[in-house]
Protein backbone atom coordinates (compact mmCIF):
# COMPACT_ATOMS: atom_id res chain seq x y z
CA UNK A 1 0.00 0.00 0.00
CA UNK A 2 2.96 2.37 0.40
CA UNK A 3 3.57 2.59 -3.30
CA UNK A 4 -0.04 3.47 -3.96
CA UNK A 5 0.04 6.30 -1.43
CA UNK A 6 3.24 7.78 -2.97
CA UNK A 7 1.70 7.75 -6.40
CA UNK A 8 -1.29 9.61 -5.03
CA UNK A 9 1.06 12.20 -3.52
CA UNK A 10 3.20 12.86 -6.63
CA UNK A 11 0.41 12.94 -9.18
CA UNK A 12 -1.00 16.33 -7.99
CA UNK A 13 2.57 17.63 -7.61
CA UNK A 14 3.33 16.93 -11.26
CA UNK A 15 0.07 18.50 -12.33
CA UNK A 16 0.78 21.58 -10.21
CA UNK A 17 4.31 22.07 -11.60
CA UNK A 18 3.04 22.04 -15.14
CA UNK A 19 0.65 24.93 -14.38
CA UNK A 20 3.29 27.30 -12.91
CA UNK A 21 4.75 29.54 -15.71
CA UNK A 22 5.43 32.97 -14.19
CA UNK A 23 8.44 34.51 -12.46
CA UNK A 24 7.33 33.26 -8.99
CA UNK A 25 8.11 29.67 -9.98
CA UNK A 26 11.86 30.31 -10.04
CA UNK A 27 11.90 32.17 -6.72
CA UNK A 28 9.87 29.55 -4.86
CA UNK A 29 11.74 26.72 -6.52
CA UNK A 30 15.15 28.10 -5.55
CA UNK A 31 14.07 28.70 -1.96
CA UNK A 32 12.70 25.16 -1.59
CA UNK A 33 15.53 23.41 -3.37
CA UNK A 34 18.13 25.03 -1.09
CA UNK A 35 16.31 24.05 2.13
CA UNK A 36 18.14 21.51 4.34
CA UNK A 37 17.22 17.92 4.14
CA UNK A 38 16.14 17.90 7.81
CA UNK A 39 13.66 20.75 7.09
CA UNK A 40 12.18 18.87 4.16
CA UNK A 41 11.86 15.77 6.32
CA UNK A 42 10.12 17.76 9.06
CA UNK A 43 7.62 19.17 6.61
CA UNK A 44 6.60 15.90 4.98
CA UNK A 45 2.83 15.57 4.99
CA UNK A 46 1.08 12.30 5.75
CA UNK A 47 0.39 10.08 2.84
CA UNK A 48 -3.30 10.68 3.01
CA UNK A 49 -3.02 14.54 3.00
CA UNK A 50 -1.94 14.70 -0.65
CA UNK A 51 -1.03 18.46 -0.35
CA UNK A 52 2.10 20.20 -1.56
CA UNK A 53 3.90 22.66 0.66
CA UNK A 54 4.68 25.36 -1.89
CA UNK A 55 6.83 23.63 -4.47
CA UNK A 56 8.36 21.06 -2.12
CA UNK A 57 8.03 17.44 -3.12
CA UNK A 58 7.29 15.31 -0.02
CA UNK A 59 9.32 12.20 0.22
CA UNK A 60 8.55 9.68 3.02
CA UNK A 61 11.16 7.36 1.69
CA UNK A 62 14.06 9.24 3.25
CA UNK A 63 13.64 7.76 6.79
CA UNK A 64 13.18 4.35 5.32
CA UNK A 65 16.30 4.75 3.22
CA UNK A 66 18.25 5.90 6.24
CA UNK A 67 16.99 2.91 8.22
CA UNK A 68 17.79 0.58 5.37
CA UNK A 69 21.30 2.00 5.20
CA UNK A 70 21.76 1.58 8.94
CA UNK A 71 20.47 -2.02 8.95
CA UNK A 72 21.21 -3.43 5.55
CA UNK A 73 21.45 -7.06 6.70
CA UNK A 74 18.38 -7.18 8.97
CA UNK A 75 16.24 -10.03 7.78
CA UNK A 76 12.64 -9.28 7.06
CA UNK A 77 11.43 -12.28 9.16
CA UNK A 78 12.75 -10.76 12.38
CA UNK A 79 10.26 -7.86 12.13
CA UNK A 80 7.18 -10.04 11.72
CA UNK A 81 5.47 -11.47 14.78
CA UNK A 82 5.06 -15.20 15.04
CA UNK A 83 2.27 -16.63 13.12
CA UNK A 84 1.93 -13.64 10.79
CA UNK A 85 2.25 -14.37 7.13
CA UNK A 86 4.10 -12.15 4.68
CA UNK A 87 1.66 -10.31 2.53
CA UNK A 88 2.58 -10.28 -1.14
CA UNK A 89 1.49 -6.64 -1.65
CA UNK A 90 4.64 -5.59 -3.44
CA UNK A 91 7.63 -7.39 -4.71
CA UNK A 92 11.11 -6.02 -4.25
CA UNK A 93 11.51 -3.36 -6.88
CA UNK A 94 12.98 0.05 -7.37
CA UNK A 95 12.10 1.16 -3.83
CA UNK A 96 14.51 -1.44 -2.52
CA UNK A 97 17.34 0.68 -3.80
CA UNK A 98 17.85 3.57 -1.39
CA UNK A 99 19.73 6.01 -3.59
CA UNK A 100 18.26 5.34 -7.03
CA UNK A 101 15.38 7.50 -8.35
CA UNK A 102 13.92 4.94 -10.65
CA UNK A 103 10.20 5.22 -10.04
CA UNK A 104 7.78 7.07 -12.34
CA UNK A 105 7.10 9.72 -9.70
CA UNK A 106 10.83 10.40 -9.37
CA UNK A 107 11.24 10.80 -13.10
CA UNK A 108 8.20 13.05 -13.19
CA UNK A 109 9.48 15.32 -10.42
CA UNK A 110 12.88 15.74 -12.06
CA UNK A 111 11.28 16.60 -15.41
CA UNK A 112 9.01 19.13 -13.73
CA UNK A 113 11.93 20.76 -11.98
CA UNK A 114 13.91 21.03 -15.24
CA UNK A 115 10.86 22.40 -17.06
CA UNK A 116 10.21 24.96 -14.35
CA UNK A 117 13.85 26.02 -14.36
CA UNK A 118 13.86 26.53 -18.13
CA UNK A 119 10.61 28.48 -18.02
CA UNK A 120 11.91 30.66 -15.18
CA UNK A 121 15.17 31.43 -16.92
CA UNK A 122 13.30 32.32 -20.08
CA UNK A 123 11.06 34.72 -18.17
CA UNK A 124 14.09 36.23 -16.46
CA UNK A 125 15.78 36.79 -19.85
CA UNK A 126 12.66 38.50 -21.19
CA UNK A 127 12.50 40.84 -18.18
CA UNK A 128 16.20 41.63 -18.40
CA UNK A 129 16.01 42.40 -22.12
CA UNK A 130 13.00 44.63 -21.61
CA UNK A 131 14.73 46.61 -18.87
CA UNK A 132 17.89 47.06 -20.97
CA UNK A 133 15.89 48.35 -23.93
CA UNK A 134 14.22 50.93 -21.76
CA UNK A 135 10.63 49.86 -22.38
CA UNK A 136 7.96 48.67 -20.00
CA UNK A 137 7.91 45.05 -18.94
CA UNK A 138 5.74 42.99 -21.22
CA UNK A 139 5.95 45.45 -24.17
CA UNK A 140 8.67 43.65 -26.10
CA UNK A 141 6.34 41.08 -27.67
CA UNK A 142 5.67 37.44 -26.95
CA UNK A 143 8.24 35.06 -25.65
CA UNK A 144 10.51 33.90 -28.41
CA UNK A 145 10.07 36.97 -30.60
CA UNK A 146 13.33 38.56 -31.84
CA UNK A 147 14.29 42.23 -32.05
CA UNK A 148 17.55 43.66 -33.45
CA UNK A 149 19.84 45.18 -30.85
CA UNK A 150 20.19 48.53 -32.63
CA UNK A 151 16.49 49.09 -33.41
CA UNK A 152 16.10 51.62 -30.62
CA UNK A 153 19.01 53.81 -31.86
CA UNK A 154 18.63 53.43 -35.59
CA UNK A 155 15.88 56.08 -36.12
CA UNK A 156 17.93 58.79 -34.33
CA UNK A 157 20.99 58.56 -36.59
CA UNK A 158 19.57 59.99 -39.84
CA UNK A 159 18.01 62.94 -38.02
CA UNK A 160 21.27 63.87 -36.28
CA UNK A 161 23.37 63.64 -39.43
CA UNK A 162 21.04 65.21 -41.94
CA UNK A 163 19.77 68.21 -40.01
CA UNK A 164 22.90 70.40 -40.41
CA UNK A 165 23.11 69.69 -44.13
CA UNK A 166 19.57 70.81 -44.77
CA UNK A 167 20.01 74.15 -43.02
CA UNK A 168 21.51 76.75 -45.40
CA UNK A 169 24.33 78.88 -44.01
CA UNK A 170 23.72 82.59 -44.25
CA UNK A 171 20.35 82.17 -45.97
CA UNK A 172 19.84 82.78 -49.64
CA UNK A 173 17.56 80.26 -51.28
CA UNK A 174 18.87 77.23 -49.39
CA UNK A 175 22.22 77.21 -51.24
CA UNK A 176 24.90 75.54 -49.13
CA UNK A 177 28.02 77.56 -48.30
CA UNK A 178 31.28 76.49 -49.97
CA UNK A 179 33.36 74.02 -48.03
CA UNK A 180 36.31 76.45 -47.95
CA UNK A 181 36.88 80.15 -48.70
CA UNK A 182 36.92 80.91 -52.43
CA UNK A 183 40.53 81.98 -53.13
CA UNK A 184 39.96 82.35 -56.88
CA UNK A 185 37.01 84.58 -56.17
CA UNK A 186 39.25 86.64 -53.87
CA UNK A 187 41.71 87.33 -56.69
CA UNK A 188 38.92 88.55 -58.95
CA UNK A 189 37.52 90.80 -56.23
CA UNK A 190 40.95 92.29 -55.43
CA UNK A 191 41.48 93.10 -59.11
CA UNK A 192 38.09 94.76 -59.33
CA UNK A 193 38.70 96.81 -56.19
CA UNK A 194 42.18 97.84 -57.37
CA UNK A 195 40.82 99.22 -60.64
CA UNK A 196 37.98 100.98 -58.85
CA UNK A 197 40.22 102.72 -56.31
CA UNK A 198 43.49 103.14 -58.20
CA UNK A 199 42.51 103.03 -61.85
CA UNK A 200 42.14 106.82 -62.23
CA UNK A 201 45.55 107.51 -60.64
CA UNK A 202 47.14 104.86 -62.87
CA UNK A 203 45.72 106.41 -66.06
CA UNK A 204 47.03 109.82 -65.04
CA UNK A 205 50.51 108.49 -64.22
CA UNK A 206 50.72 106.18 -67.24
CA UNK A 207 49.29 108.62 -69.76
CA UNK A 208 47.04 105.80 -70.98
CA UNK A 209 44.64 103.18 -69.70
CA UNK A 210 46.07 99.99 -68.33
CA UNK A 211 46.13 97.18 -70.86
CA UNK A 212 46.26 94.26 -68.45
CA UNK A 213 44.46 93.03 -65.36
CA UNK A 214 45.99 93.90 -61.99
CA UNK A 215 48.67 91.49 -60.81
CA UNK A 216 47.73 89.97 -57.43
CA UNK A 217 50.26 88.19 -55.18
CA UNK A 218 49.36 86.47 -51.92
CA UNK A 219 52.01 86.94 -49.25
CA UNK A 220 50.33 85.21 -46.31
CA UNK A 221 47.29 83.06 -45.59
CA UNK A 222 45.93 81.80 -42.28
CA UNK A 223 45.75 78.07 -41.58
CA UNK A 224 41.97 78.04 -42.06
CA UNK A 225 42.31 80.20 -45.21
CA UNK A 226 39.97 82.86 -43.85
CA UNK A 227 42.65 85.59 -43.63
CA UNK A 228 44.80 86.72 -46.55
CA UNK A 229 47.43 89.44 -46.91
CA UNK A 230 49.11 90.34 -50.18
CA UNK A 231 50.02 92.86 -52.86
CA UNK A 232 48.38 94.13 -56.03
CA UNK A 233 49.69 96.21 -58.95
CA UNK A 234 48.21 97.74 -62.11
CA UNK A 235 50.54 96.89 -65.03
CA UNK A 236 52.20 99.81 -66.82
CA UNK A 237 51.60 100.01 -70.60
CA UNK A 238 54.62 99.03 -72.67
CA UNK A 239 55.29 102.62 -73.89
CA UNK A 240 55.09 104.37 -70.52
CA UNK A 241 58.17 105.08 -68.34
CA UNK A 242 56.02 105.69 -65.26
CA UNK A 243 56.33 103.74 -62.04
CA UNK A 244 53.70 101.03 -61.42
CA UNK A 245 50.62 101.82 -59.32
CA UNK A 246 50.78 99.40 -56.38
CA UNK A 247 48.95 98.72 -53.11
CA UNK A 248 48.73 96.25 -50.25
CA UNK A 249 45.49 94.41 -49.56
CA UNK A 250 44.04 92.58 -46.57
CA UNK A 251 41.05 90.24 -46.81
CA UNK A 252 38.87 88.29 -44.40
CA UNK A 253 36.37 85.51 -45.22
CA UNK A 254 33.27 86.17 -43.15
CA UNK A 255 29.62 85.18 -43.60
CA UNK A 256 30.28 83.55 -46.96
CA UNK A 257 31.96 86.56 -48.53
CA UNK A 258 35.29 88.40 -48.59
CA UNK A 259 35.88 91.68 -46.81
CA UNK A 260 38.75 93.46 -48.63
CA UNK A 261 40.67 96.65 -47.98
CA UNK A 262 43.48 98.36 -49.93
CA UNK A 263 46.27 100.33 -48.27
CA UNK A 264 45.27 103.96 -47.90
CA UNK A 265 41.68 103.16 -46.93
CA UNK A 266 39.95 102.77 -43.56
CA UNK A 267 38.94 99.16 -44.32
CA UNK A 268 42.60 98.14 -44.68
CA UNK A 269 43.55 99.48 -41.25
CA UNK A 270 40.52 97.85 -39.65
CA UNK A 271 41.36 94.44 -41.10
CA UNK A 272 45.00 94.73 -40.03
CA UNK A 273 43.85 95.46 -36.48
CA UNK A 274 41.80 92.25 -36.39
CA UNK A 275 44.28 90.02 -38.24
CA UNK A 276 45.47 87.10 -36.08
CA UNK A 277 49.05 87.06 -34.88
CA UNK A 278 49.67 83.79 -36.73
CA UNK A 279 49.29 85.73 -40.00
CA UNK A 280 50.92 89.03 -39.08
CA UNK A 281 52.82 90.19 -36.01
CA UNK A 282 51.72 93.27 -34.09
CA UNK A 283 54.89 95.14 -35.10
CA UNK A 284 54.40 94.50 -38.79
CA UNK A 285 50.73 95.44 -38.61
CA UNK A 286 51.62 98.72 -36.88
CA UNK A 287 54.22 99.57 -39.57
CA UNK A 288 51.73 98.91 -42.39
CA UNK A 289 48.98 100.89 -40.68
CA UNK A 290 51.35 103.85 -40.37
CA UNK A 291 52.28 103.50 -44.05
CA UNK A 292 48.61 103.43 -45.01
CA UNK A 293 47.75 106.42 -42.82
CA UNK A 294 50.50 108.92 -43.74
CA UNK A 295 49.06 111.98 -45.44
CA UNK A 296 50.72 113.84 -48.32
CA UNK A 297 51.63 116.74 -46.02
CA UNK A 298 53.15 114.44 -43.41
CA UNK A 299 55.14 112.56 -46.04
CA UNK A 300 56.59 115.80 -47.44
CA UNK A 301 57.67 116.92 -43.96
CA UNK A 302 59.27 113.53 -43.29
CA UNK A 303 61.47 113.56 -46.40
CA UNK A 304 62.44 117.23 -46.61
CA UNK A 305 63.91 117.44 -43.12
CA UNK A 306 61.09 119.47 -41.57
CA UNK A 307 60.33 116.51 -39.35
CA UNK A 308 62.66 113.78 -38.17
CA UNK A 309 62.52 111.18 -40.89
CA UNK A 310 64.35 107.97 -41.66
CA UNK A 311 67.73 109.40 -42.74
CA UNK A 312 67.40 107.91 -46.23
CA UNK A 313 70.44 107.62 -48.48
CA UNK A 314 70.85 106.95 -52.17
CA UNK A 315 70.38 103.27 -53.17
CA UNK A 316 73.99 102.32 -53.67
CA UNK A 317 77.25 102.15 -51.70
CA UNK A 318 78.11 105.26 -49.71
CA UNK A 319 81.03 107.11 -51.35
CA UNK A 320 80.36 105.80 -54.88
CA UNK A 321 79.06 108.06 -57.64
CA UNK A 322 76.32 106.92 -60.00
CA UNK A 323 74.63 108.58 -62.90
CA UNK A 324 71.23 110.19 -62.26
CA UNK A 325 68.60 109.91 -64.97
CA UNK A 326 65.04 111.12 -65.32
CA UNK A 327 62.46 109.48 -67.54
CA UNK A 328 61.30 110.97 -70.80
CA UNK A 329 57.70 110.58 -71.82
CA UNK A 330 54.26 111.41 -70.52
CA UNK A 331 55.17 112.10 -66.88
CA UNK A 332 53.89 115.49 -65.78
CA UNK A 333 56.71 115.86 -63.24
CA UNK A 334 60.39 115.98 -64.14
CA UNK A 335 61.21 113.80 -61.13
CA UNK A 336 58.16 111.62 -61.58
CA UNK A 337 60.43 108.69 -62.47
CA UNK A 338 64.00 108.85 -61.25
CA UNK A 339 66.63 106.24 -62.21
CA UNK A 340 70.22 105.56 -61.23
CA UNK A 341 72.94 103.48 -62.89
CA UNK A 342 76.67 102.86 -62.61
CA UNK A 343 79.15 101.60 -60.08
CA UNK A 344 79.17 97.88 -59.34
CA UNK A 345 75.44 97.63 -60.07
CA UNK A 346 74.52 96.54 -56.56
CA UNK A 347 71.30 98.13 -55.35
CA UNK A 348 71.13 98.68 -51.59
CA UNK A 349 68.31 99.64 -49.23
CA UNK A 350 68.06 103.42 -48.76
CA UNK A 351 66.93 102.87 -45.17
CA UNK A 352 65.84 100.24 -42.70
CA UNK A 353 62.32 98.80 -42.65
CA UNK A 354 60.24 95.85 -43.83
CA UNK A 355 60.66 94.43 -47.31
CA UNK A 356 57.87 93.41 -49.72
CA UNK A 357 57.81 92.27 -53.34
CA UNK A 358 55.17 93.19 -55.91
CA UNK A 359 54.47 91.52 -59.29
CA UNK A 360 56.43 88.43 -58.27
CA UNK A 361 56.77 85.82 -60.99
CA UNK A 362 58.23 82.34 -61.30
CA UNK A 363 61.57 83.75 -62.47
CA UNK A 364 62.04 85.66 -59.23
CA UNK A 365 61.54 89.09 -60.77
CA UNK A 366 59.72 91.68 -58.70
CA UNK A 367 59.33 95.29 -57.72
CA UNK A 368 60.79 95.73 -54.22
CA UNK A 369 59.38 98.04 -51.55
CA UNK A 370 60.87 98.87 -48.15
CA UNK A 371 58.41 100.37 -45.66
CA UNK A 372 60.40 102.62 -43.33
CA UNK A 373 59.54 103.32 -39.66
CA UNK A 374 58.17 106.81 -40.42
CA UNK A 375 55.51 105.37 -42.71
CA UNK A 376 57.19 106.49 -45.95
CA UNK A 377 58.30 103.70 -48.30
CA UNK A 378 60.97 103.49 -51.01
CA UNK A 379 60.53 101.36 -54.15
CA UNK A 380 63.09 99.74 -56.46
CA UNK A 381 62.15 98.58 -59.96
CA UNK A 382 63.75 97.05 -63.08
CA UNK A 383 66.31 95.17 -60.98
CA UNK A 384 67.60 91.71 -61.73
CA UNK A 385 68.71 89.11 -59.16
CA UNK A 386 66.08 90.38 -56.76
CA UNK A 387 66.41 89.28 -53.14
CA UNK A 388 64.21 86.36 -52.18
CA UNK A 389 63.63 87.41 -48.59
CA UNK A 390 60.22 86.60 -47.20
CA UNK A 391 57.70 89.41 -47.48
CA UNK A 392 57.68 91.37 -44.26
CA UNK A 393 61.34 90.64 -43.45
CA UNK A 394 63.26 93.37 -41.66
CA UNK A 395 66.20 94.89 -43.55
CA UNK A 396 68.74 97.50 -42.54
CA UNK A 397 70.12 100.46 -44.41
CA UNK A 398 72.66 99.23 -46.96
CA UNK A 399 71.32 95.65 -47.22
CA UNK A 400 71.45 94.31 -50.82
CA UNK A 401 68.15 94.20 -52.72
CA UNK A 402 69.31 93.23 -56.23
CA UNK A 403 71.27 94.52 -59.18
CA UNK A 404 70.60 97.09 -61.84
CA UNK A 405 68.92 95.56 -64.85
CA UNK A 406 65.97 95.80 -67.19
CA UNK A 407 63.41 93.34 -65.77
CA UNK A 408 59.84 94.68 -65.92
CA UNK A 409 57.46 92.23 -64.22
CA UNK A 410 54.95 95.09 -63.70
CA UNK A 411 55.22 96.29 -67.32
CA UNK A 412 56.47 99.66 -68.55
CA UNK A 413 58.89 100.97 -71.12
CA UNK A 414 62.27 99.37 -71.63
CA UNK A 415 65.34 101.20 -70.40
CA UNK A 416 68.33 101.90 -72.71
CA UNK A 417 70.68 100.94 -69.88
CA UNK A 418 70.83 98.71 -66.82
CA UNK A 419 69.50 100.83 -64.00
CA UNK A 420 67.20 100.89 -60.98
CA UNK A 421 64.05 102.98 -60.90
CA UNK A 422 63.71 104.69 -57.53
CA UNK A 423 60.60 106.24 -56.02
CA UNK A 424 59.04 107.22 -52.70
CA UNK A 425 55.49 106.27 -51.75
CA UNK A 426 52.87 106.48 -49.04
CA UNK A 427 49.75 104.35 -48.63
CA UNK A 428 47.60 105.88 -51.36
CA UNK A 429 50.03 107.35 -53.92
CA UNK A 430 53.55 108.34 -54.86
CA UNK A 431 55.36 110.99 -52.83
CA UNK A 432 56.85 113.78 -55.00
CA UNK A 433 60.64 113.91 -54.82
CA UNK A 434 60.67 117.69 -54.91
CA UNK A 435 62.39 118.72 -51.67
CA UNK A 436 63.40 115.18 -50.67
CA UNK A 437 66.75 114.86 -48.91
CA UNK A 438 68.58 111.67 -49.92
CA UNK A 439 72.23 110.86 -49.27
CA UNK A 440 73.11 114.47 -48.44
CA UNK A 441 71.43 115.86 -51.59
CA UNK A 442 68.19 117.78 -51.97
CA UNK A 443 66.17 117.04 -55.10
CA UNK A 444 64.37 119.90 -56.83
CA UNK A 445 61.92 120.46 -59.65
CA UNK A 446 61.52 123.58 -61.79
CA UNK A 447 58.80 124.46 -64.21
CA UNK A 448 60.73 126.99 -66.33
CA UNK A 449 62.37 125.16 -67.86
CA UNK A 450 60.73 121.89 -66.82
CA UNK A 451 63.63 120.34 -65.06
CA UNK A 452 64.60 118.08 -62.19
CA UNK A 453 67.99 118.14 -60.49
CA UNK A 454 69.86 117.50 -57.23
CA UNK A 455 71.64 120.11 -55.18
CA UNK A 456 73.80 120.35 -52.08
CA UNK A 457 74.56 123.89 -51.11
CA UNK A 458 75.97 125.53 -54.23
CA UNK A 459 76.46 122.24 -56.05
CA UNK A 460 73.80 121.13 -58.52
CA UNK A 461 73.52 118.01 -60.66
CA UNK A 462 71.40 117.77 -63.80
CA UNK A 463 70.03 114.52 -65.25
CA UNK A 464 72.87 112.52 -66.75
CA UNK A 465 75.40 113.83 -64.22
CA UNK A 466 77.26 111.86 -61.58
CA UNK A 467 75.95 111.92 -58.07
CA UNK A 468 77.94 110.79 -55.02
CA UNK A 469 76.17 109.06 -52.19
CA UNK A 470 77.14 111.03 -49.07
CA UNK A 471 75.25 108.84 -46.65
CA UNK A 472 72.70 109.93 -44.05
CA UNK A 473 73.96 113.53 -43.80
CA UNK A 474 71.41 116.36 -43.92
CA UNK A 475 71.95 118.68 -46.88
CA UNK A 476 72.34 121.76 -44.69
CA UNK A 477 75.21 120.14 -42.76
CA UNK A 478 77.13 118.83 -45.76
CA UNK A 479 80.18 121.08 -46.21
CA UNK A 480 81.14 121.79 -49.81
CA UNK A 481 84.40 120.11 -50.72
CA UNK A 482 84.69 121.53 -54.24
CA UNK A 483 83.79 124.85 -55.86
CA UNK A 484 80.47 125.24 -57.60
CA UNK A 485 80.65 124.40 -61.27
CA UNK A 486 80.21 127.09 -63.91
CA UNK A 487 76.85 127.74 -65.53
CA UNK A 488 76.20 125.44 -68.46
CA UNK A 489 76.32 126.92 -71.94
CA UNK A 490 73.39 127.00 -74.26
CA UNK A 491 69.68 127.05 -73.56
CA UNK A 492 68.32 126.22 -70.21
CA UNK A 493 70.25 128.82 -68.10
CA UNK A 494 68.33 131.29 -66.08
CA UNK A 495 69.29 134.45 -64.13
CA UNK A 496 69.07 132.63 -60.85
CA UNK A 497 71.83 130.22 -61.82
CA UNK A 498 71.10 126.94 -63.55
CA UNK A 499 72.27 123.66 -62.08
CA UNK A 500 75.53 122.26 -63.33
CA UNK A 501 75.40 119.19 -65.61
CA UNK A 502 77.33 117.15 -63.06
CA UNK A 503 78.84 117.51 -59.65
CA UNK A 504 80.54 115.01 -57.36
CA UNK A 505 82.05 115.14 -53.94
CA UNK A 506 85.81 114.63 -53.84
CA UNK A 507 86.94 112.22 -51.24
CA UNK A 508 83.35 111.34 -50.29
Amino acid sequence: MRETREERVFEPVAQRLKELEDARVLELLNSRVQAPTEERDARVQPAGDARVQGLRVPERREPERAAASRQPERPAARKRPPGRQRTPERAPGPRARPRGLRGPADRLSIGAIVLSTVVGLSLLGIVERTLLEGGPIGASGPVGSTRPTGDRKAPALPAASSAPRQQPVGGGGGTAAPAAPDTQGLTAQVRKLTLAQRGAAARQAYGAAATGAPIVNTARTSADRTWVFGMTAIPVPAGSPASPEIAFFAARWRRDRWQIGLSGGAAFNGLLGAMPASVMSAGEAAALRKYASVTAQQATALIDGTRAGDGLVLPWKVGDAWSMNTADGASVRPLGSLAFSGGDGRVLAAGGGRLYRFCKDSAGRALVMVVHPSGVASTYYRMRSVTQLRDGSVVKRGDPLGRTGGDRPCGGAASPRADVEFDLRRGAESVPLDGAVLGGWTFRERAKPLLGFAERGALQVLPGGLLANLGPVPAAEAPPSSPAPADPAGEGADPGGAPAPSATENGA
